[in-house]
């Protein structure tokens, strides 16, 4: 499956140890852990950590759930808020995409055509204000030569993008991205 992956994304081994499906099922289940996070996540000052989880979103195709016609998303969750959200994602086609942001959308389980929340990291800032991590995102260049790049495309160039940015490490980017091909790939070829 080509049509997924960018030629620059996920270029580390990261197993830690575990085989694909035991990590995917822990993956799909909780937000990835963090260093030192607060015991209190209601009554912070400003000046306390925040974090930012993100988490890639597959939707199934319509009309047809084949593999190339699976619609992938990116998400981000402030401070464990699931109704404090950012969803960033690809719009229109070959050669016209375009990067979307909407805010505050409800829970992904109850959109349609919901698949699956995939975890690929939480990340920590000092202030609810941090840009960095959707920052990084909306600068991942937009592919619009290539007439095979696809919103799952685009979502390997945003995790190698984090990665090189530092703010996702190697093994984080390449765990997410596996998990996401092999989601995608579970659905029919035609």
């Amino acid at each position: 499956m080509g049509s997924i992956v960018s030629s620059t994304a996920a270029k580390g081994g990261g197993k830690n140890g575990k085989g694909k499906q035991q990590q995917q099922q822990q993956q799909q289940q909780q937000p990835p852990q963090q260093h030192a996070r607060p015991d209190d996540s209601e009554n912070k000052p400003e000046d306390a950590n925040h974090t930012q989880t993100l988490w890639i979103l597959i939707f199934r195709g319509s009309p047809r759930d084949i593999q190339s016609a699976r619609v992938t998303e990116l998400s981000i969750v402030f401070d464990d808020n699931e109704s404090k959200n950012l969803t960033i994602r690809i719009q229109g086609q070959h050669p016209s995409f375009s990067v979307d942001e909407v805010w505050n959308q409800p829970p992904p389980r109850t959109r349609p055509h919901f698949f699956r929340r995939l975890a690929v990291a939480t990340v920590e800032t000092h202030s609810e204000l941090d840009t960095r991590l959707r920052d990084a995102i909306l600068g991942t260049q937009v592919n619009n030569t290539e007439s095979d790049w696809t919103c799952q495309s685009w979502v390997g160039d945003v995790l190698t993008t984090l990665q090189d940015a530092r703010l996702i490490t190697v093994e984080e980017g390449d765990n997410a991205l596996n998990s996401m091909v092999n989601y995608i790939a579970r659905a029919p070829w035609h």
